[in-house]
C-alpha cells in the first residue's frame, strides 16, 4: 500500500504540468463564445450488461481531404441598356474562364449561372424635391468552377480579381467515394465490436445466442460549418459626467478585427480515430456502430 500511495504522490507533478500546458496553449480562441453544437465530444457508453442482453457501441472518427472542391464566384455590371450591360459583364467573364485554361480547367469544369436582371434607379434633387428616375440596369451572374487541386484557389481568387470579381460566394469540399468511406468505417467498428464482444464473454465465462440486434449512426461534417469568430482585445471606458450638462461626450470606436478558425469535431469519445494528425483543412466521418447480443442464461 505503501508503494502504490508513492507512485500516485509521484504522479501528481506530471498530471499537473499536463493540465499546466493545456492551460497555456489555449490561444485567443478563448475570447469566442461557447458553442457545443459542432465540435461536442462524444459520450457513448462503449459496453452495457445486465443478465439477458450485452451490448456494444463502437465510435469512430476519420479525418478525410477533400478529392476536389466547387468555387462559385459571384460578379454583378451595371449599363443604360440590357444589350450594353450584358456584353461588357460576358467580355468580363469570357475574359477570366480564357486566363483560367492555364490551370487545366476545362470548358466541363465551369458553368455560368444567371442570377437576375433588374432596373436600376437614382435621385436627382432640385431645391427641397427628389425626383426618382431610371438610371440603367444591371445583371448578376455567378462562375461555378469545380478543381481537384487545392492550390488552384488561391490561383482563381487572384486571376478573378483581374476582371473585377471579388465576390467568394463559397466553396464546397467533396470526396468521390464518401460511400466507400462508410463501407470501410462500417467494417471497422463492426470488427472492434466483436473483439469488444468476445472478449467480454470470454473473461465471464458466457455466451451469445440468437441473432444480434445493431443500430447505425454515420454523419458527415464538412468545414462551411466548422468554423468559428471571435474577438480578441481588452478596451478602455470613458466616464462621462453626467452632472454637468455643458459638457459633451463623443466617443469612436475603433476597428476591432474578428478572427476565424476551424474547429473540427472534438476527438474525445472516439474509440478510434483515423489521420487524427491531419492537419489540412477537409471532410469529418463519424460512425457509432451500436449492436446489442442476447446472452444464454442457461449458463
Amino acid at each position: 500500500m505503501t508503494t502504490r500511495i508513492s507512485k500516485i504522490k509521484a504522479l501528481l507533478p506530471i498530471l499537473l504540468i499536463t493540465a499546466l500546458c493545456h492551460a497555456q496553449i489555449s490561444g485567443n480562441q478563448v475570447y469566442g463564445s461557447s458553442n457545443s453544437n459542432s465540435n461536442r465530444a462524444q459520450k457513448n457508453q462503449t459496453i452495457s450488461v445486465n443478465n439477458s442482453m450485452l451490448t456494444v457501441s463502437i465510435s469512430i472518427l476519420m479525418n478525410a481531404k477533400a478529392d476536389g472542391f466547387v468555387m462559385t464566384l459571384g460578379l454583378n455590371q451595371e449599363a443604360e441598356s440590357v444589350k450594353v450591360c450584358n456584353a461588357q459583364i460576358n467580355s468580363r467573364i469570357d475574359g477570366f474562364l480564357a486566363k483560367i485554361k492555364t490551370l487545366g480547367i476545362q470548358k466541363e469544369d465551369r458553368y455560368i449561372d444567371f442570377i437576375s436582371q433588374t432596373k436600376v434607379y437614382d435621385f436627382t434633387v432640385e431645391g427641397t424635391t427628389a425626383k426618382q428616375f431610371e438610371k440603367g440596369f444591371e445583371i448578376k451572374k455567378n462562375i461555378i468552377i469545380t478543381t481537384k487541386n487545392s492550390n488552384d484557389l488561391e490561383k482563381l481568387i487572384t486571376f478573378a480579381s483581374e476582371f473585377e470579381i471579388y465576390d467568394i460566394i463559397k466553396v464546397e469540399y467533396f470526396n468521390e467515394h464518401s460511400d466507400q468511406i462508410h463501407n470501410n468505417l462500417f467494417d471497422e467498428a463492426l470488427l472492434m465490436t466483436e473483439i469488444k464482444k468476445d472478449k467480454y464473454l470470454k473473461s465471464f465465462r458466457k455466451k451469445s445466442v440468437g441473432t444480434p440486434e445493431a443500430n447505425e449512426v454515420f454523419e458527415v461534417y464538412f468545414p462551411k460549418n466548422q468554423y468559428k469568430v471571435y474577438q480578441a482585445f481588452e478596451s478602455a471606458e470613458i466616464e462621462t459626467n453626467y452632472n454637468n450638462r455643458n459638457a459633451t461626450y463623443m466617443k469612436k470606436i475603433a476597428r476591432k478585427n474578428k478572427s476565424f478558425y476551424y474547429d473540427g469535431v472534438s476527438t474525445a469519445g472516439f474509440d478510434k480515430i483515423i489521420n487524427p494528425n491531419q492537419t489540412e483543412v477537409g471532410i469529418q466521418y463519424t460512425l457509432t456502430l451500436t449492436v446489442s447480443y442476447k446472452i444464454d442464461t442457461s449458463i
